[in-house]
């Protein structure tokens, strides 16, 4: 069975994404409002399509009313190192107002990680900025075989992933769904 690798080709997302791939060391504001954008973008692009908004319209007695509201019945737990990814992360409460974020340190997996939530609940979406180490492996053997996830509902997004790691996943877990802007 093939892995499910999405390729963002959106140009904006691609050319932000080259921005930051290969920013020099200094950061400046630029940098920073070139990740909160495309952040925002590559979540919007993921979620499009599984999102759901309520249209509700309040009548009054000369006036009708229309809201837009996102259906909560699903929740969302962003695993991500916050550390290192919050300027991407900052605005996503603007897309998925009823998430939660985890923090996860992808270098040192073994101390960091674990979770007491009823994670059968959320569909999860884990966040590595550069996907190029084995420790993702460990959080979705820990999520398989500790909550019972089932893994078609878990997204791993990254800007860039390693091919060897796509390699393992797709024997171990081909249901996964991960979606990046390049494979190095």
């Amino acid at each position: 069975m093939r892995l499910n690798i999405h390729t963002l080709i959106h140009p904006t997302i691609q050319k932000l994404a080259y921005e930051i791939i290969y920013q020099k060391s200094h950061k400046k504001l630029q940098d920073t409002d070139n990740e909160k954008t495309l952040g925002m973008l590559i979540f919007y692009e993921i979620l499009r399509k599984c999102l759901k908004i309520d249209n509700i319209y309040i009548k009054k007695v000369d006036v009708l009313k229309e809201r837009r509201l996102l259906n909560e019945l699903n929740k969302y737990l962003i695993i991500a190192n916050l550390i290192e990814c919050h300027n991407m992360l900052a605005d996503i409460q603007r897309i998925l107002p009823e998430s939660d974020l985890k923090h996860i340190d992808f270098n040192n997996i073994h101390n960091t990680f674990y979770c007491n939530e009823k994670l059968q609940e959320y569909k999860i979406i884990i966040f590595d900025k550069f996907l190029k180490n084995y420790g993702i492996i460990e959080i979705i053997n820990y999520l398989q075989k500790n909550n019972q996830i089932n893994l078609n509902h878990v997204k791993i997004i990254c800007l860039t992933c390693n091919n060897n790691i796509l390699k393992y996943l797709a024997k171990k877990h081909p249901q996964l769904n991960i979606y990046t802007t390049k494979i190095n």
